[in-house]
């Protein structure tokens, strides 16, 4: 439940929040765009399973934990150079969405009390719910924010943050393939995702 502005911008109530409804012209809401995000298929545009790669930075490839968190679904012809921190942020907030629009079992909002005490965030489509999750919750923002330090400097700091509890002597056993690492991510839960950030 939320109320939406002029200008389109769908906002959640929170309890306690107060609103205020002016008379005025009557309008039509405009409809939220689609976001395009790498590796995203949309309902008329159903993707090659075959043209998705999956995208995770090196030093995480070592341990599920890190490669779930992490790790990203993206177009192969997108990702043919270096992945950029924005086209990461995009790939990333689509795999939430993605992760939300899966969820059938358990209610987002019952999901969201459970590990940020935040049901309100849940008001929405999975688009919505992913927006609102990122501009609210620091535990959603973090993972991308480190990332994209570590795609633009890979320093000794930035990659500690990255692996962190583990170290690189941890992480230095064999990753497992591309086709492992992409069923991984395809049978990735909220709840699971959730308990990594």
């Amino acid at each position: 439940m939320g109320y939406t502005t002029e200008d389109g911008v769908f906002y959640p109530l929170k309890p306690g929040a107060q609103i205020q409804i002016l008379d005025g012209p009557e309008m039509a809401l405009p409809m939220a765009e689609a976001r395009v995000y790498d590796g995203a298929a949309t309902e008329e545009e159903q993707v090659d399973p075959s043209q998705i790669k999956v995208w995770i930075p090196d030093p995480a490839k070592g341990d599920k934990r890190l490669r779930l968190k992490y790790g990203v679904l993206v177009k192969r012809p997108s990702v043919t150079g270096q992945m950029s921190g924005e086209a990461y942020r995009l790939a990333y907030l689509g795999k939430l969405e993605r992760l939300i629009e899966k969820e059938i079992h358990t209610p987002v909002a019952v999901i969201l009390d459970r590990f940020f005490t935040a049901p309100h965030l849940a008001a929405g489509n999975p688009m919505q719910i992913t927006e609102a999750m990122r501009r609210e919750l620091e535990e959603i923002r973090r993972p991308v924010q480190i990332v994209t330090e570590w795609i633009e400097n890979e320093d000794e700091e930035t990659l500690n943050r990255l692996i962190y509890p583990f170290t690189k002597q941890d992480l230095e056993h064999q990753p497992i393939s591309e086709a492992e690492q992409k069923k991984e991510l395809e049978e990735l839960s909220l709840e699971e995702f959730l308990e990594l950030v």
